[in-house]
């Protein structure tokens, strides 16, 4: 691959280590087995306007997985120790969007027909307005208004575990993004539905809760 042997100088040394499993570099310095922490001030100084809270302290990244959206697009999803993973949005490799989301539950469906019934019928996957944890949630994808319920967003994901790095699963997502307005700070914090196919009898739904981040606050060693 053309970009490693530009990153290490094309000699010997560098052609006998082990390449990447991927053919893309991975965005900010993250990577397998590196370390992230949040700046939680926000949370701090406003713990009730929050649906969810960031992890504390440095995360470890046990996993990476990547999604090509087409076009140049992708989304990378370091998962973290904690029930968390920080994705990052790129269009030709330039940085376009940080979120952080905080799992909050996960619903194992009892068999592949329960499956497919969330993925085509229930309301948590593509009504304008959806009620969780409370409160109010407006469906970000689609018109607004243009329909009371519209399909879920599908999309690959391919799945990076160990050191050095190697492919380790796959995944098909059907998901559905809401968001909701935090008053009290004129933020915006998302709730992401997701019906996970792993294939052929393992699927799960799970939801999680996101905020916008900038650089500024992460920390990543």
């Amino acid at each position: 691959m053309s970009w490693l042997k530009g990153l290490f100088g094309g000699n010997d040394k560098a052609s006998a280590k082990p390449a990447l499993p991927f053919a893309h570099p991975l965005p900010l310095g993250l990577r397998i087995n590196g370390r992230v922490a949040f700046d939680t001030l926000m949370y701090r100084a406003h713990p009730q306007a929050w649906t969810a809270q960031l992890p504390e302290g440095h995360q470890g990244i046990p996993c990476y997985g990547h999604i090509d959206l087409g076009g140049g697009h992708a989304l990378h999803r370091f998962y973290l120790d904690d029930d968390a993973y920080l994705q990052v949005s790129t269009a030709s490799g330039q940085v376009e969007g940080i979120k952080a989301f905080m799992f909050q539950e996960t619903v194992n469906p009892p068999n592949q027909a329960a499956f497919q019934r969330f993925i085509h019928e229930h309301p948590h996957l593509g009504a304008d307005r959806i009620e969780y944890a409370g409160r109010n949630w407006y469906r970000e994808f689609g018109d607004d208004g243009a329909a009371a319920k519209v399909p879920a967003v599908v999309y690959d994901e391919v799945l990076y575990r160990h050191d050095p790095p190697r492919r380790d699963d796959d995944l098909t997502h059907y998901a559905m993004l809401y968001r909701r307005e935090v008053a009290e700070l004129e933020r915006e914090e998302f709730l992401l539905v997701t019906a996970e196919d792993y294939g052929p009898s393992e699927f799960v739904v799970t939801y999680a809760i996101g905020l916008d981040l900038t650089t500024a606050d992460l920390d990543i060693t």
